[in-house]
């Protein structure tokens, strides 16, 4: 069990957060956020070599306890952190007071690199960053669509903010690049001179984070505000990639978070299945969790569980390994992305229509999951995006991502026919642009998603996850293209659905202790789990009733007791 088990019967966490204001809720995440980092104890070391303490920190089951917390919590630690840590190891030691401040929450840190106009083509961004006469730099906002784009900028809990804000360079009128600035944002009640923070309506569906447009009015700031040199580089494009190389760390950090929301949600929905019975044909009562329709969804989640572990820590492997080309890295960073959202996407709504109308309610956690994983499917690049640059890459032979340990399986053939089509596609139109955007575009995900089924499988049967979980795992990702298999004479419907009917038979005994194995019992806030939980749960909801029904139910309380 995980050292935050504790840290989850606190006050802050004990909390119900459903019951709250908006405002409320905003300072009470920043609160558990600081309670989550401070419990880990990251340093600076941590975040700038990415130790494994920092990776851990991501599938840690307390991150899915408040989704704006874990937001918060990569923003500060991931993002800012980590990129002045990379400046204050090496050229700008005077920053490392700062991280420092930073790591123990006594700076709110926000990276403010998308703006509202231009969305993935931030390369092109407009705001702009003029070097003036006396050293400074005038930081400017020149349209409203140049804003910067959802970073929680508004002064909160009496914290001063600093963010990094990236900004075309000009020096003597010439573009030299997008370029990091490190900025005063507000001293935690009142905005800095020239900075304006307008402040966004809550996203639908997931806890409250106070995501804002940011602007700036021809800020002055001094010399030391740039992060790095004023030189003009001749590769421009690379260095930018350089200095924003945090979002590709992220991709493979945040999206690991699918991780502990497939325990939870699979837990959760384990005991209200146990719990919730309804009359059989012989007019006995029996637990919904007798029904394939509730084991299926549930023995797949909890396989993408043990499947998903091991892929992490296999990418975690490549993604380290700096005899790798570093575009490789990215890809492996992409498609475990890919993956795992998917996984926990498909998941939690499967796993959320089979709670009935306590799916649809926040405080059983497992629908506002759905809503949490789609921010992290867009955070730190969108899938979508990244599985088309990576397949564009793989087509013109960019760089090779790490091939199958197995690949005569197939997942692994899959894989490969699927790029083998895609290339034939675009080898025979005269134009390869066209062709690509025409006819593979559209298939991108499924195809990165496919190299992310064959990682994960393949991580699995090297470190020895358990058969049948494995199993599972692979009917699961053949049913997501059993077109392919049933045209290339692998299999017919009829074995997949046997098959995968095998491999649950052989998982199900096994359900509790797989449960055990999770150990995420005390990080489960949903009140459906058993009579118990609901029945404290019962008594903070507000009561509209009589006076008559008062005494009635105090009655019966009493009876009860007797």
């Amino acid at each position: 069990m995980t050292s935050t088990s504790q840290l989850c019967r606190s006050d802050i966490f004990k909390k119900r957060s459903e019951l709250l204001s908006r405002d409320a809720r905003v300072v009470l995440s920043y609160e558990r956020a600081r309670a989550i980092g401070l419990a880990h104890g990251i340093t600076l070391h941590d975040t700038l070599d990415l130790t494994q303490k920092f990776w851990d920190m991501h599938i840690d089951p307390i991150m899915v306890r408040d989704g704006a917390a874990s937001t918060l919590l990569t923003i500060q630690y991931n993002l800012v952190a980590g990129t002045l840590a990379q400046y204050a190891a090496t050229t700008r030691p005077d920053l490392v007071s700062l991280v420092e401040d930073i790591l123990r929450w006594n700076v709110i840190g926000q990276f403010c690199l998308t703006e509202l106009g231009r969305g993935l083509d931030i390369f092109r961004m407009k705001t702009s960053a003029t070097l003036l006469p006396t050293g400074e730099f005038d930081l400017h906002t020149p349209l409203l669509s140049d804003a910067k784009f959802m970073p929680p900028t508004v002064p909160v809990k009496g914290l001063p903010c600093v963010a990094i804000v990236f900004a075309q360079l000009y020096v003597n009128g010439e573009c030299h690049g997008p370029r990091p600035f490190l900025v005063n944002v507000n001293d935690g009640y009142h905005m800095c001179n020239g900075v304006t923070s307008k402040l966004l309506p809550p996203r639908g569906g997931s806890v409250p984070v106070n995501h804002a447009l940011t602007s700036f009015c021809h800020v002055r700031l001094p010399p030391s505000a740039l992060l790095g040199d004023l030189n003009k580089s001749n590769r421009i494009h690379r260095d930018f990639m350089h200095s924003i190389w945090r979002v590709a760390v992220g991709s493979l950090a945040l999206s690991s978070i699918a991780i502990p929301v497939l325990q939870v949600s699979s837990y959760i929905a384990t005991r209200y299945f146990q719990r919730r019975h309804v009359t059989d044909v012989y007019g006995n009562p029996v637990p919904i969790l007798l029904y394939r329709t509730q084991q299926l969804p549930l023995l797949h989640a909890i396989a993408q569980v043990f499947v998903l572990r091991a892929l992490y820590k296999w990418a975690i492997e490549q993604f380290m390994d700096k005899r790798l080309d570093v575009r490789v890295r990215h890809g492996v960073a992409a498609c475990c992305k890919a993956v795992m959202v998917q996984h926990a996407q498909f998941s939690n709504c499967a796993l959320s229509e089979r709670l009935g109308a306590q799916g649809l309610f926040e405080y059983n956690q497992v629908s506002n999951f759905y809503s949490e994983m789609r921010g992290v499917s867009i955070a730190e690049g969108d899938v979508l995006a990244l599985s088309m640059r990576l397949v564009a890459d793989t087509l013109a032979q960019a760089y090779t991502l790490p091939l199958s340990t197995h690949p005569d399986g197939p997942l692994a053939l899959h894989e490969i026919s699927l790029f083998a089509e895609a290339t034939e596609m675009v080898s025979s139109q005269s134009d390869f642009t066209q062709a690509f955007m025409q006819y593979v575009q559209p298939r991108c995900q499924l195809m990165v998603e496919s190299m992310g089924y064959r990682m994960a499988h393949d991580a699995a049967v090297d470190q020895g996850v358990s058969q049948c979980l494995i199993d599972l795992y692979l009917i699961n990702a053949i049913k997501t293209d059993s077109a392919w298999y049933v045209e290339r004479n692998i299999f017919t419907r009829q074995t997949i659905m046997r098959m995968e009917d095998a491999a649950l038979s052989a998982a199900l005994p096994r359900l509790d202790e797989l449960l055990a194995a999770m150990e995420v019992e005390p990080y489960v806030s949903s009140p459906i789990i058993s009579d118990e939980h609901w029945e404290e749960f019962s008594k903070t909801l507000p009561v509209y009733s009589s006076p008559q029904a008062e005494v009635a139910a105090q009655l019966t309380s009493e009876r009860a007791r007797i």
